[in-house]
């Protein structure tokens, strides 16, 4: 097999430094990860420049611009939830009373609070309770 490099019309190459261009990477980020020398890149540029091509211009760097210049993408699994079994589940007695998870008793005050608790006012009423130690 030949180490010989495959021959670019002007058009194919004015396409690819288009792409180059447009692709959001420095130009030796996209020549490495597209197989193609920074030195023949750099070399068509110039001829097509000679032949009045319009070439896009380079975006200049951001040094603020923390974002990755190319976005990897991850492969995900996702792995449905595993329900335990009935048997582990245990059942609640009927004559026990669960529309509330949290029992609070101060001095002769009693609080019940439900799982849809209002989280602010959860908050209020604790502090308030706070005060009266």
């Amino acid at each position: 097999m030949s180490d010989q490099k495959p021959y670019r019309s002007k058009d194919e190459w004015f396409a690819l430094i288009q792409e180059c261009r447009s692709s959001g990477l420095t130009d030796a980020q996209w020549c490495l990860s597209h197989g193609i020398s920074r030195h023949s890149l750099n070399s068509a540029i110039k001829r097509l420049k000679r032949c009045s091509y319009t070439i896009p211009s380079r975006k200049p760097l951001d040094v603020y611009d923390l974002t990755p210049s190319k976005q990897d993408v991850v492969k995900v699994d996702i792995v449905p939830d595993v329900q335990p079994s009935k048997e582990t589940v245990p059942i609640a007695a009927p004559h026990i009373d669960n529309s509330h998870m949290i029992e609070i008793t101060f001095g002769d005050i009693h609080i019940s609070l439900s799982n849809g608790a209002d989280p602010v006012l959860v908050s209020k009423t604790l502090s308030l309770l706070r005060s009266y130690a």
